[in-house]
């Protein structure tokens, strides 16, 4: 038997990923992918930050980690983005 809550992997069933953006503002968006199911409180979110710094767009993850191991409700408050 196949337990959801341990085993189970989109991937395995080739389903798109999970995505969420964030729009902070005109000039700031956070967008979170996870292949591990909607739970926004599980650390199985890859994040990425895209804002405007003058002319120039920038796209950062936290601490560089482009790892699905980060939680997407603390994108905001709980990681430095480089």
């Amino acid at each position: 038997m196949v337990d959801f809550n341990t085993d189970f992997n989109v991937q395995s069933f080739n389903i798109e990923p999970v995505t969420l953006i964030d729009e902070v503002s005109s000039n700031e968006f956070y967008i979170g992918i996870s292949q591990n199911g909607r739970n926004t409180s599980k650390a199985n979110w890859r994040i990425k930050k895209i804002w405007k710094d003058g002319t120039i767009w920038k796209v950062e993850f936290p601490s560089g980690d482009q790892s699905y191991k980060y939680v997407w409700d603390e994108r905001a408050s709980s990681y430095t983005y480089e």
